[in-house]
């Protein structure tokens, strides 16, 4: 990969690199920590996008580090990218930064990156999963982040511990009551709510737990599922009371959550899920059956290592 950058010194007096530009043959961005004995500490606004109608930053002094050629490369942007990496020293990312990039998936992140450019987000739908470290006695990024990104999310929590946490999407829609010339928001799925889960900056975990109820109800099985699963895979600050409720829904519903963890080829979820929640003879031949049909192929063998198991009774001894 090839970065385009220069040296600088930001608002606070702090000197670092500011990134204008990535050229390679990888849709992968790895942002690196350090150039030249320098933190990385900004993205320049625009530097994911393909829009060409912007005026671009002062690029004068700015140099290319890295490997290859610029002219042997081709700049990542617009559609070009699909996982992007940033590092702890980020403090800033510019605006509309990754303005349509429309087939990026994933975000990896640390919660001190505090400057977020207007429109950053702007035309990212397809981002589906982040990881985020958390630094949990410092302000986090996290929830500016979550109400950027309205869509369903799976985000991999890294603090002092580990969690795996599911947002579901939401939108809001303005209905303009006539009579009283007034327009009310109406909004549509938990999304919002779950997003609310903080105080001040900081994740409350017993929040997002509480709301599990509402979402059982307004949500589709396979996202409560997999909130569920989540949660219990990853019981990181989760009280005992709400990890009953989570293994309660997911004993009743086992079966479609280890299809759908197939489907995933979340091969360790199908393991876990075996481990700790009881099957009968009849949800494991469903789960097989599935299995042989499916996309989970490769733990047939282990299933039905599952079903010999319980298949096996100690035949009574009988002594006189």
């Amino acid at each position: 990969m090839l970065y385009l950058c220069k040296l600088i010194t930001d608002r606070s007096g702090m000197k670092g690199i500011r990134i204008f530009e990535c050229r390679g043959l990888d849709s992968l961005v790895v942002i690196p920590e350090e150039i030249k004995g320098q933190p990385v500490i900004e993205l320049a606004p625009y530097i994911f996008s393909a829009q060409e109608d912007y005026e671009p930053e002062d690029r004068s002094d700015a140099f290319w580090w890295g490997e290859g050629e610029p002219e042997e490369l081709s700049i990542v942007n617009g559609n070009a990218l699909t996982e992007l990496k940033l590092p702890r020293t980020l403090k800033k990312v510019g605006a509309y930064g990754f303005y349509n990039c429309e087939n990026l998936r994933s975000l990896e992140l640390y919660s001190t990156t505090m400057d977020w450019g207007a429109g950053v987000f702007t035309g990212c739908f397809g981002v589906e999963a982040i990881r985020i470290y958390v630094d949990e006695t410092q302000k986090s990024c996290m929830k500016e982040l979550l109400m950027e990104l309205r869509q369903s999310l799976v985000v991999s929590y890294v603090g002092k511990g580990q969690a795996m946490l599911i947002f579901s999407d939401f939108f809001e829609e303005a209905v303009e009551n006539t009579p009283a010339r007034i327009l009310v928001t109406n909004t549509h799925g938990c999304g919002k709510q779950y997003r609310n889960a903080f105080v001040r900056t900081q994740f409350q975990f017993h929040e997002y737990d509480s709301l599990f109820p509402y979402v059982k109800v307004q949500e589709p099985k396979s996202l409560v599922c997999r909130l569920a699963l989540g949660r219990l895979m990853f019981p990181y600050e989760l009280e005992s009371a709400y990890q009953n409720q989570y293994e309660e829904y997911v004993k009743a519903h086992n079966v479609e959550a280890a299809s759908q963890a197939m489907e995933r080829g979340a091969q360790e979820e199908v393991r876990w899920l075996l481990e700790h929640i009881p099957f009968s003879k009849e949800e494991l031949e469903q789960v097989i059956s599935l299995a042989v049909n499916g996309p989970g192929g490769s733990l047939v063998s282990e299933l039905m290592d599952q079903k010999r198991k319980q298949g096996s009774v100690k035949r009574r001894r009988f002594q006189l």
